[in-house]
């Protein structure tokens, strides 16, 4: 079994911000702190070389915000992750959030289906 600090040096996570968006916890940012986020985000693009950053609970964050705010924050970071030539990974829930929010959410994005086996189990 290894050590964290051995796994945080053989993975480089030492560089990688690992945060949970609420507002309990020391290692948490608030989810109507939505510049912190983008902040947070846009500086380890800056940093890192083949960046990928995963954003999840973007419909908690909708629901803290509203839907503008959060369509912005992804804008904004959607432009670094094309300068930067990294991947976002955006798990969405699409019976969580309006068809419209969806619709431009999934605008600029790539859509990644399941495989057949997975969908074939879940019918």
């Amino acid at each position: 079994m290894h050590s964290p600090q051995e796994i945080r040096l053989r993975y480089a996570l030492q560089t990688t911000p690992i945060f949970w968006i609420s507002n309990h916890g020391t290692r948490s940012v608030n989810p109507i702190d939505l510049e912190v986020i983008a902040d947070i985000t846009i500086k380890f693009l800056k940093q890192s070389k083949n960046p990928v950053v995963l954003l999840d609970g973007i419909e908690h964050l909708i629901f803290e915000n509203g839907s503008a705010p959060v369509l912005r924050l992804l804008r904004d970071i959607e432009e670094w992750i094309i300068l930067q030539r990294a991947i976002l990974i955006l798990p969405v829930n699409p019976a969580a959030i309006e068809k419209k929010e969806l619709a431009l959410i999934e605008r600029n994005m790539n859509e990644l289906r399941p495989n057949s086996n997975e969908e074939r189990a879940n019918e």
